[in-house]
């Protein structure tokens, strides 16, 4: 199963993997290790793939240590293509000419008329899935039953009704947001917007798995720690708002989301595929409907109780100022709604199914598979984070107006030597600009690099924003200031009357003539000392030398 470890999760060989994945992590479930029931089970898999049993082994063995999809795939992408340029050119224009139109041919018969000019050409003949491989490599396939007049193959299929009861918890889950029905203030009391919450619940037991309130709408970065705070263990969340509840956590296998931007931009998600997170985003259907939307109207119902209640539309306010009476600060927002999610939705009994979520989740929580409740949290972290290209400079890497190296890691040693001549896959966090990630090529695993100033305290990006405002806001100069100066700089430009070109004095002339004059206005050194030596030795001005007190011995002339 090789293939190049940055092909996209929609290609053919890493939907293989995937499939391959789900059919393992059957027999690494179910079936104990050394045992007649999983060399059975090895088997019959192998017989049904058309694979040895030794290489179902294999398969297990590289991929039970992780559960990851890509430890399935083999990394070729440093080995260069297979086929030579002229056997890629003659099986792409064969394709394109022979099987790619409405009467085309079929595979078969391409890969006959390929070979036939191959030999011609005195080159090696391919195999029929080399050329099944070309196909899917050049074309994607939209394009294939476009061209192909395969208008069904083309169309995505229309989900319709049918019952979704999943076997065990965490298998489907259901992610949702909404806006909460409260008006929050800071801490100083100024009015923000209304919070949003975004809740992530399970179908089977509807037990609210976690929750994550934000102050603006969602984005990727909120679900991705919506999703966080969901398979984390909650019992120190749970101690510091002083509650008592049922403790869940664990991965989720498939999420199901509304036609949400966000939730679409998650679908081919090379990080989620990879930690067998499926996000499908799907239009409601009233077998799922109503799930989370039950759960966030519970959590509304409990939040309206406060002040600054806004109700569900502007007509349900009425006469109350919501403006004014609003009070409530996101601390004791997330108070409330931790209590109503953990403590009312999961710990009561709904009256409409007769079941209690806890209750249910004890009840089914022995079929949970192993491999979900043991989770990389920083993996999880790093699969919702924004990424994007970006290119080392001699000073480091740049990102948030920062620049991110550390010298002393030997890690990105290699890096610094190949600066500026290929691109590096970066991941940012807006809630911490203290360091960012860096995709190592080679040690294949992302890298946390700090800032290259040294200041490790967590910061946010809006605190960051925040912090080069002020900055800006005290080293900044008025308008009036600003112009002021202008006008001083004008003022000294402009000439004085009289004070015209002379043509017939040169230019050397009135060059020295100007540097004498500033030369003889400049202060010297020792200026006192030389003014007085120059009144010892010219007077007063006046013909009158100055009056000494000097006294010299005068000797005797006579005799002794």
């Amino acid at each position: 199963m090789g293939q190049r470890s940055d092909d996209p999760p929609g290609d053919p060989r890493w939907s293989e993997a995937a499939r391959l994945a789900t059919q393992l992590d059957r027999i690494l479930d179910r079936f104990p290790p050394h045992s007649e029931a999983r060399a059975a089970a090895i088997d019959d898999l192998a017989a049904r793939l058309k694979r040895t049993p030794q290489t179902i082994r294999s398969y297990l063995r590289k991929y039970g240590q992780r559960r990851l999809v890509r430890d399935l795939l083999r990394d070729d992408s440093g080995r260069g293509p297979r086929l030579p340029p002229e056997t890629e050119g003659i099986v792409k224009a064969i394709l394109d000419q022979k099987h790619l139109t409405p009467e085309g041919c079929s595979l078969n018969e391409a890969m006959i008329v390929i070979n036939g000019r191959l030999e011609q050409a005195g080159l090696k003949p391919v195999s029929f899935n080399t050329v099944k491989s070309r196909l899917w490599k050049h074309w994607t396939a939209e394009e294939v039953a476009r061209r192909r007049g395969d208008r069904t193959a083309a169309r995505k299929h229309r989900r319709r009704g049918g019952a979704l009861v999943p076997d065990y918890p965490l298998q489907v889950c259901q992610i949702d947001e909404t806006e909460i029905d409260v008006l929050a203030v800071d801490d100083e009391g100024n009015l923000l917007r209304r919070l949003w919450v975004i809740v992530l619940v399970d179908v089977l037991t509807h037990m609210i798995l976690g929750f994550w309130l934000w102050p603006r709408s969602a984005n990727r970065e909120a679900i991705g720690l919506c999703i966080q705070h969901a398979i984390r263990p909650k019992g120190a969340y749970f101690q510091k708002f002083g509650i008592e509840a049922t403790d869940v956590f664990g991965r989720p296998e498939r999420i199901i989301s509304d036609r949400a931007a966000w939730y679409k931009s998650l679908q081919d998600n090379r990080s989620l595929e990879d930690l067998r997170v499926v996000v499908e985003p799907r239009r409601g259907e009233p077998h799922i409907r109503g799930v989370v939307e039950r759960l966030q109207g519970s959590i509304n119902q409990q939040l309206r109780k406060g002040r600054g209640q806004t109700g569900r539309s502007v007509a349900d306010r009425g006469d109350y100022p919501a403006k004014e009476r609003a009070c409530l600060t996101y601390e004791q927002i997330e108070t409330a709604v931790a209590i109503t999610a953990f403590r009312i939705c999961n710990g009561e009994m709904d009256e409409k199914t007769r079941k209690r979520p806890d209750l249910e989740w004890g009840k089914h929580a022995c079929r949970i598979p192993e491999h979900l409740l043991t989770v990389d949290w920083e993996a999880v972290q790093l699969a919702f984070l924004p990424e994007r290209a970006c290119r080392l400079s001699s000073k480091g890497i740049p990102a948030f107006g920062l620049t991110y190296w550390e010298d002393e890691d030997p890690r990105l040693a290699e890096l610094y030597a190949n600066r500026g001549r290929e691109s590096l896959r970066i991941k940012v966090n807006r809630n911490d600009v203290s360091h960012i990630y860096v995709r190592h090529p080679s040690w294949e695993s992302w890298v946390a690099v700090p800032r290259a100033d040294g200041l490790l305290t967590p910061l946010t990006a809006w605190e960051w924003e925040a912090q080069k405002e002020r900055e800006r806001a005290e080293a900044e100069t008025s308008w009036m200031e600003r112009g002021k100066s202008r006008e001083m700089v004008d003022a000294a430009l402009t000439p004085t009357a009289g004070t015209g070109r002379k043509p017939r004095v040169s230019r050397k002339a009135a060059s020295e003539a100007v540097a004498a004059r500033v030369a003889g206005d400049a202060p010297k050194p020792h200026a006192s000392e030389m003014a007085l030596n120059r009144l010892k030795t010219s007077g007063d001005g006046l013909g009158r030398l100055p009056v000494v007190d000097d006294c010299f011995d005068v000797e005797p002339w006579g005799n002794a």
